[in-house]
């Protein structure tokens, strides 16, 4: 094969110099600019390039298809991923391509995320979400530049820091708002089906589980998240393919969760330890987001309302509601155990992969609940202190009292 050679011509519309050549797969003439007016320097750029042509390392980056871009990154990155980072991921993917719809992944630029962002809102996403999304698009640029796929990464909109008390989508549940959740059951999944629901509810409940998670917890499966009852205390076995920390980790069930496995019968101890039935027999288990839509009907049926979506209803004018999720029962239990545990253990409780998600999300939120619980506990002891010290007034001081002084 004959070897490129690469000119320098000037163009009459640029002062800048251009390198020209003619492509050896297409046989097409290709043009470069030097970003130079000086012809000697431009000169030293044409002999470059010609030499990275000729030696097969020159990659035009304007070139790059989206979908190229997208099947490596799916086969060569994501596999070090977590099943739900992987899963979060595509759902992102699929925001770009219906949104932006890049032929090129030139074309996921500043102007186009930023009329991304705006979609996205009228959606009626909030904030925190719309900005987990765009630090996936950026990670997944940062990669696609430093392999050469990507001339530079654009610069992305910058968003208000959002106060830590709005952070949460919806809020934690109390025990009367479960029980009206556990009411509302057969209405929404059957009577037949309700206890397997009802299970399932106070499953995510008592333990902390996402949903996901929940799904992929089994009695006898080492290959998934499984329930380990040999040791001292029962405990959680978590494979790194379905923890967002991505390693194998065992992680201590609290007692009130371990009560709730201790219902089941020994012999029942096999499959999936949640299996929610649809109401028409299947060959396969019901999808996660059926699961999760449901639960949220459930939420609905019983009027547990923790938030608003952020949209407008056009009929009333006001915030459509946001109802009890299965995230919720999830963060009910990190409310309850933040105030018995250690942050430390909470983070285990939790399976939070640094202890900073858990101080923003459950400790520093609980101060007014924490006062309320101390002086809930300690009401009585107090009333009783007030009336000692009043009444030890006209009470000379024991002995004892003077040593202590």
């Amino acid at each position: 094969m004959a070897s490129i050679k690469v000119t320098v011509i000037k163009r009459d519309n640029s002062d800048n110099y251009y390198a020209r050549w003619t492509d050896p797969v297409t046989f097409r003439e290709r043009r470069k600019s030097t970003k130079t007016k000086i012809k000697r320097d431009a000169e030293r750029f044409a002999l470059r390039l010609e030499k990275e042509i000729n030696e097969g390392s020159y990659y035009d980056q304007s070139k790059t298809k989206w979908a190229d871009f997208k099947e490596r990154y799916e086969t060569e990155v994501m596999p070090g991923f977590a099943i739900e980072s992987v899963n979060k991921a595509q759902v992102i993917f699929r925001h770009v391509e219906s949104i932006i719809n890049p032929n090129l992944l030139i074309q996921v630029d500043a102007d186009a995320i930023s009329k991304m962002v705006k979609d996205l809102r009228e959606t009626g996403l909030e904030e925190v979400t719309i900005k987990g999304y765009l630090i996936y698009i950026k990670s997944a640029l940062n990669w696609a530049h430093s392999i050469g796929m990507l001339p530079s990464v654009p610069n992305f909109p910058k968003f208000k820091r959002i106060r830590e008390e709005k952070a949460m989508r919806g809020r934690p549940l109390c025990l009367e708002e479960l029980e009206r959740m556990l009411e509302a059951v057969p209405s929404i999944c059957g009577k037949d089906q309700a206890e397997s629901w009802r299970f399932h509810l106070r499953g995510l409940w008592c333990s902390g589980l996402r949903l996901a998670e929940s799904l992929d917890l089994y009695w006898d499966r080492e290959d998934k998240l499984s329930i380990d009852l040999t040791g001292k205390r029962p405990m959680l076995r978590i494979r790194m393919e379905s923890e967002k920390g991505n390693k194998d980790r065992l992680l201590p069930i609290v007692p009130e969760f371990a009560a709730l496995l201790q219902e089941v019968p020994e012999d029942e101890r096999t499959g999936p330890v949640f299996n929610p039935q649809a109401r028409k027999k299947r060959a396969e288990r019901m999808l996660p987001s059926t699961i999760s839509k449901q639960i949220a009907d459930i939420g609905e049926k019983a009027n547990v309302v923790v938030g608003d979506k952020g949209n407008i209803d056009k009929e009333t004018g006001k915030r459509k509601p946001r109802y009890a999720s299965a995230h919720d029962l999830r963060r009910s239990f990190g409310e309850r155990w933040s105030l018995k545990v250690m942050p430390d253990v909470l983070m285990l409780l939790m399976r939070h992969s640094d202890i900073d998600t858990t101080m923003k999300y459950y400790i520093g939120r609980n101060a007014q609940k924490a006062a309320d619980v101390i002086w809930g506990a300690d009401a009585d002891s107090v009333t009783n202190l007030v009336t000692s010290d009043q009444n030890a007034e006209n009470v000379k001081p024991s002995k004892q009292a003077k040593a202590c002084k």
